[in-house]
């Protein structure tokens, strides 16, 4: 049980930031001796976990590990996924968070969570909003061209000015993969969103987190724009997402609770947007 328990640790390493495991720092980080590290190596290599690396200078992810993971994602479709991400932001930033799906020129609420914040929700599961006002619907539309979003936005009867309002939003959207937006349905309210696609099943939500406007500084607004861009990155490089698979997302820190501010009795009183 003691040498699974240490391959275990070994292939529990593995990470973007280190794809490639040498022998001597696997001793240092797992306290082993190099006899028995370059066993658990050799026998994880054997069994297809591991493989060497080309230029023989360490270990990296085998083939087997490629299966267990296309077994893992054919488990967990991509709302799963997102539920999880969900999770996360709620836990660093205590806000409210949503999914939702395109339909036409709407989207259509999939998940609420509920934050700790006391912030209170009335968007519920299943209703639909005009994707042009949610953070959701922009994030997802960007995804399209200038013609065919066009087009879903005269489906809602969009005036011309709205449409090139929107229109000139989507190229930032498109470049940073973060739509924002600012009291569009509820005064007082902002939310960040992005959107993700799992080509392979032909499937693409958007998930956001939405907040007080007055309850967060500029500051804050960075990094959470920072944490929901790392979630879909992680996501859609999971998923071979064709838009996040081709970026990079530099890791950062969590924010302390100490930075998120506190709103005002009359911000607590407003309703959460998407």
């Amino acid at each position: 049980m003691s040498s699974l328990e240490n391959a275990l640790k070994i292939v529990a390493l593995l990470s973007k930031e280190r794809p490639v495991l040498r022998v001597g720092e696997v001793c240092r980080e797992i306290n082993l001796p190099k006899s028995s590290v370059s066993r658990l190596l050799k026998t994880l290599a054997d069994h297809g976990m591991l493989e060497r690396e080309s230029r023989d200078m360490g270990y990296v992810a085998g083939k087997r590990a490629l299966i267990l993971a296309d077994l893992y994602l054919a488990n967990h479709t991509l709302l799963d996924l997102i539920d999880v991400s969900l999770d996360a932001l709620i836990a660093e930033f205590q806000f409210a968070a949503y999914a939702a799906v395109l339909s036409g020129p709407d989207i259509v609420i999939l998940r609420v969570k509920h934050g700790t914040y006391p912030l209170r929700l009335v968007q519920d599961v299943g209703k639909r909003m005009p994707a042009h006002t949610t953070s959701i619907g922009r994030a997802l539309l960007a995804r399209y061209s200038d013609d065919q979003v066009t087009a879903l936005l005269k489906q809602r009867d969009a005036t011309p000015s709205e449409i090139r309002d929107v229109l000139q939003e989507m190229t930032e959207v498109r470049t940073t993969g973060v739509a924002p937006t600012t009291s569009t349905i509820i005064p007082g309210i902002s939310a960040l969103g992005v959107g993700v696609q799992d080509p392979t099943r032909d499937e693409m939500l958007g998930f956001s987190i939405s907040y007080p406007s007055s309850a967060a500084d500029e500051t804050v607004r960075a990094q959470m724009s920072h944490r929901i861009r790392q979630e879909a990155h992680t996501i859609g490089s999971r998923l071979k997402d064709p838009y996040w698979a081709r970026r990079t997302v530099e890791v950062s820190a969590a924010p302390s609770k100490t930075q998120t501010n506190k709103a005002s009795a009359r911000e607590r009183k407003n309703l959460a947007g998407v």
